[in-house]
C-alpha cells in the first residue's frame, strides 16, 4: 500500500486537469439557445480561418430560424429542435445573425458573430 502513495498525487492532478478541460467549450464552439423570442447569446466570438461549430437549441414550442447572410446560412428549427452548424469564416469582422421567422427579427431576435484575426 505504501508503494502506491507516490503515484496518487500525480494521478489526482491529471484527473483534475482532464475534468476541468471537459467543462470548457473549444475556442470556436458555442451554444446559442433560442427561447421567448430571443437568442440566449447575442454575441459569439471566434477566430478567422478556423472551423466554427454553432449548436442551436430551440427551447420554444414553435419554429424559429437562424440566418447569417454573410455565410449563406439559413436554417429553420422546429419546436424544441437542436441543430449543429459548421463553417469556416476566413475574414475578420462583425457579421449579423437573426431569426427570419415573420416578425422575429423586428422583435429583437438578432445577434453578431465577431470574427477575430
Amino acid at each position: 500500500m505504501k508503494k502506491l502513495r507516490p503515484f496518487i498525487f500525480p494521478l489526482l492532478l491529471i484527473l483534475i486537469c482532464l475534468l476541468a478541460a471537459c467543462g470548457r467549450a473549444a475556442a470556436n464552439e458555442a451554444t446559442i439557445t433560442i427561447k421567448e423570442m430571443a437568442f440566449g447569446q447575442s454575441e459569439v466570438t471566434v477566430k478567422a480561418g478556423q472551423l466554427v461549430t454553432l449548436r442551436l437549441v430551440n427551447r420554444d414550442g414553435y419554429t424559429h430560424a437562424f440566418d447569417m447572410d454573410a455565410f449563406e446560412i439559413h436554417t429553420s428549427l422546429a419546436a424544441n429542435e437542436t441543430a449543429v452548424l459548421r463553417f469556416t469564416p476566413e475574414k475578420p469582422g462583425r457579421y449579423p445573425f437573426y431569426c427570419s421567422s415573420p416578425g422575429h427579427e423586428m422583435a429583437g431576435m438578432v445577434g453578431t458573430l465577431i470574427v477575430e484575426p
